[in-house]
């Protein structure tokens, strides 16, 4: 049996030819490649989508929120301090105008009792003057009974002189006649009516029971209205005698 030979090929044999159309035109290109389009999302993708953007929504509705409370809680604090600190300070100066307002009217008033108060010891003093001239007018014996009284307490009573106005005169002279008195009785234009003047040979006493009660009245009325200021002003409560409410911050 013999042996197969391999065929072979020589190496000049031509590729085969492409078949060309008959026809007079180009060969037809093989269509171009068309880009991927996206895949369409799927109804479960979509909503679980529209579900995250509400969560961030409503999150960042309501980081806002609380951003907007926080701004706002802020602005009230500020803004309550800043009024209470306004209305402290408008109500220590309503304070500080009433105290002045009550200053003034205790000044006032002090002045008014002041002026009530010497109204009235003048009045007191004309009174006393009033009533002690009317007495000696009525009843020149008080006067005789003082003149008298006052000559006792002199060292030497001898040559005793009792001067009286012209007008005085004759009732003097029936009252010391019916008296125990030595004294002389003589008639002085100098002196007034209601009054008598004492003459020793050492001394010239003159007894005036009314200009007395007037310079005793004169005297007394300064003590007598220091007297009442205190005691108007004891009864006045001052501002800083009640009690303090406020406190400090």
């Amino acid at each position: 049996m013999t042996g197969i030979k391999p065929l072979s090929f020589p190496q000049n044999a031509n590729p085969p030819e492409e078949k060309r159309s008959h026809f007079p035109f180009s060969a037809t290109p093989p269509p171009a490649a068309q880009p991927a389009q996206p895949a369409a999302p799927r109804p479960a993708d979509s909503a679980t989508r529209m579900k995250q953007l509400e969560q961030m929504l409503q999150e960042a509705q309501g980081r806002a929120e609380i951003i907007e409370k926080e701004a706002y809680d802020k602005a009230y604090l500020a803004g309550e301090k800043a009024g209470m600190t306004l209305g402290k300070k408008r109500a220590e100066q309503i304070l500080e105008s009433l105290e002045e307002t009550l200053q003034g009217v205790e000044a006032s008033l002090a002045s008014i009792e002041q002026t009530f108060a010497e109204a009235a010891m003048d009045i007191a003093r004309h009174i006393a003057e009033k009533i002690i001239g009317s007495t000696i007018e009525q009843d020149h014996g008080k006067l005789l009974q003082v003149a008298l009284q006052a000559a006792a307490q002199l060292p030497d009573t001898s040559a005793l002189k009792i001067a009286v106005s012209s007008e005085d005169y004759a009732s003097f002279k029936r009252l010391l006649d019916d008296s125990e008195s030595l004294a002389v009785l003589t008639s002085d234009d100098a002196t007034a009516s209601g009054s008598c003047r004492i003459v020793s040979q050492q001394q010239d006493i003159l007894i005036d029971p009314v200009a007395a009660v007037a310079s005793y009245m004169k005297q007394l009325t300064p003590a007598m209205l220091s007297e009442m200021s205190q005691r108007a002003a004891s009864n006045i409560p001052r501002p800083e005698d009640g009690n303090d409410d406020t406190t400090a911050d």
